[in-house]
């Protein structure tokens, strides 16, 4: 061939692969261990599925798993391969099979038929909420699709569109091929659930709560359940509170420093006058509260300010 002459594409490709060749060649031993029985997901079927391929040369590895050993298989179809055909296939593709070690007699080779039906949408749709909401039980999932088989491997994508105490609403969009190929529209009913203070004995009416008296348990989240222990210790019991029974806000009240109906101090300290007199308190009072207290002398509604025990300081009158 002279020099001047232009190379064909089929000729430059032949060139290469005998240099892959006489690389191979200087570079050691190559074993291939044939699987007994693969299972791929598409339709081309390469070297490397089949088998495990080691080289001192990289290079040649790859190139040895990139050959094709079918094309177009179906999803549910399957073929055997003997190592017969391998070795074919390997001198039709210009390799020394004389350098290549073949272990393994045959690979029975089945394309995966790649579905979606309800039972996996409803499967990682509660796999997606557990991630979302460790703290919920889901009791319904309602969604309508019918099984489907893909050519192509697919992903769902779940989004949530809306959440109510009840209900979480998603969308689930089925990707294959790099295009969008369904919509699901989903509902899920579920349970929230928390941790809740419970009475670890019999609290009876207008006892103080201690840290002794409550314990928190995982249960269902209901309106008026008590889920911060702090908020009770402390607390007076507005009712007799069974053992085991599950604590609400209508069960306990705090322990007001000042109590309605209860006979307080009242603190007048303007201008460098100091006066002290007592008053009714008309309402309950945290510490710092405002509250009403009505002077039993006058007849006066004053507003105070919670200091301590029954104990209030006038910042104004109504």
């Amino acid at each position: 061939m002279k020099c001047s002459e232009q190379l064909e594409p089929s000729n430059l490709s032949k060139l290469f692969l005998v240099f892959l060749v006489l690389f191979h060649l200087a570079s050691g031993k190559t074993v291939l261990q044939l699987k007994k029985e693969v299972t791929v997901e598409k339709s081309r079927v390469s070297l490397s599925d089949i088998a495990v391929i080691r080289s001192d040369s990289d290079s040649f590895a790859d190139y040895l798993g990139s050959l094709t050993v079918r094309k177009g298989l179906k999803p549910g179809d399957s073929f055997t391969i003997t190592k017969k055909q391998i070795e074919n296939l390997l001198k039709k593709n210009y390799v020394n099979v004389s350098e290549i070690l073949i272990n393994g007699e045959k690979t029975v080779v089945r394309r995966k038929i790649i579905k979606l039906g309800p039972q996996e949408i409803e499967k990682r749709v509660r796999v997606f909420l557990k991630e979302r909401y460790p703290d919920i039980k889901v009791d319904e999932v309602r969604f309508s699709y019918r099984e489907k088989i893909f050519p192509t491997p697919y992903r769902l994508v779940l989004d949530e569109r809306s959440k109510t105490s009840s209900y979480i609403y998603l969308t689930g969009r089925v990707i294959s091929g790099g295009k969008i190929v369904d919509r699901i529209n989903i509902s899920v009913r579920y349970r929230q659930f928390a941790d809740v203070v419970f009475a670890k004995r019999d609290i009876l009416k207008g006892e103080t709560i201690t840290i002794e008296d409550v314990i928190v348990r995982k249960t269902e989240k209901k309106a008026g359940y008590i889920t911060d222990i702090k908020s009770v210790i402390g607390a007076r019991a507005k009712t007799n509170i069974p053992s085991g029974k599950p604590l609400k806000v209508s069960m306990v009240e705090p322990d007001y420093p000042v109590k309605k109906r209860s006979y307080v101090k009242v603190i007048y300290d303007r201008n460098g006058i100091k006066i002290e007199i007592t008053g009714i308190a008309l309402e309950n009072g945290l510490k710092g509260q405002v509250i009403k207290v009505k002077n039993p002398s006058t007849g006066k509604v004053l507003s105070c300010r919670v200091l301590g025990k029954d104990t209030v300081l006038f910042i104004g009158g109504m």
